[in-house]
């Protein structure tokens, strides 16, 4: 009896040390569900539909037309053609016109903000397009520029935010981390990211996330890190640190959001994705095996699904996912 009763101490003892999967660490210490395409009319008549359900990231695709309207736009295609409404209140972001550009888009966010201050954070995952262009005026300082005029910096966790006193972006989250998820309780993160149209153009070799760093590295040398909003974001998941050639060197430091499909991350094996430092978004989580529904699956398949891939280091988990018992899941 005495044995007996030892291997039931021994057992429970156990039981209480080893960590499950879902303790694996990921940057925030939680994993989220993101929406892709949210500013679709497809996706949801409005926005605000989408906001209101608490998802941990939102996607918008972004054109810059320094041709004609000299603005930046939200669609699919070039053009304006989303669920952003012209309101100037909270009560109005399910009414009026649609079809914004990002400035438009911006103030919906702030609108919802406002109404719901303590607001979960909020990932904004930017897909330019077609790039930026400097050139023509239309580089990513004046796109951070945009973020604060609109939303306002104070309502933005930023790279100087996530630097601290550290050297740089890289020697923070190795030391310190990202924070956790609730002590950036009313924060947007934005991570921007290459477009497919420009990985396509022949005469753009200089692609969206090596602006974003380049911006850092600049801003970060003149002492105005505050005024850079925006984290690059590496799209393409790898095995191993995807760091190298052009965003090697110098620029490596400053990249510390990674972007790909979640049946390859989930193909990798091992431990969490390069440790858990990172913020890792996760796309197409539906696909990963066993697969459920893209669109309208289980709310407890889903929510397996999220755990699944926060095992394996994902801050995001993104599909088409609209139920808000899916988009407003987090893991602990």
């Amino acid at each position: 009896m005495k044995r007996f009763l030892a291997a039931v101490a021994t057992a429970a003892l156990l039981i209480t040390v080893v960590p499950s999967a879902q303790a694996t660490p990921t940057a925030t210490g939680t994993t989220a569900v993101g929406l892709h395409n949210s500013y679709t009319q497809e996706t949801a008549p409005w926005l605000v539909d989408v906001l209101d359900r608490n998802p941990g990231m939102v996607e918008i695709d972004v054109w810059t037309n320094f041709f004609f309207t000299n603005d930046f736009q939200v669609g699919h295609d070039p053009g304006n053609a989303n669920n952003c409404s012209n309101a100037t209140t909270y009560e109005g972001l399910r009414s009026g016109s649609r079809n914004q550009n990002l400035a438009g888009c911006l103030r919906n966010l702030k609108l919802w903000h406002d109404h719901n201050p303590n607001h979960a954070p909020l990932v904004v995952k930017v897909e330019m397009k077609n790039g930026f262009d400097g050139r023509a005026g239309f580089g990513v300082p004046r796109f951070d520029s945009l973020i604060a005029s609109t939303l306002g910096a104070g309502n933005v966790f930023g790279p100087a935010n996530l630097k601290g006193g550290s050297a740089d972006l890289d020697s923070a989250v190795q030391a310190n981390g990202w924070p956790s998820r609730s002590s950036l309780t009313g924060k947007f993160i934005f991570i921007v990211e290459n477009g497919t149209f420009e990985l396509q153009n022949p005469f753009d070799n200089y692609d969206t996330d090596l602006e974003v760093a380049d911006r850092l590295i600049a801003a970060n040398s003149g002492g105005t890190l505050a005024s850079a909003l925006s984290f690059p974001a590496i799209n393409g998941a790898s095995a191993t640190d995807p760091r190298t050639g052009d965003r090697g060197g110098s620029r490596k430091p400053w990249m510390v959001v990674f972007d790909g499909s979640a049946t390859s991350f989930a193909g990798f094996g091992g431990g969490p994705y390069l440790g858990g430092k990172y913020l890792v978004v996760m796309t197409d989580a539906h696909s990963v095996p066993p697969a459920i529904d893209n669109r309208a699956p289980a709310a407890a398949d889903a929510q397996a699904k999220v755990r699944q891939l926060g095992a394996l280091g994902a801050t995001i988990v993104s599909s088409d996912w609209t139920a808000p018992e899916v988009l407003s899941y987090t893991t602990s």
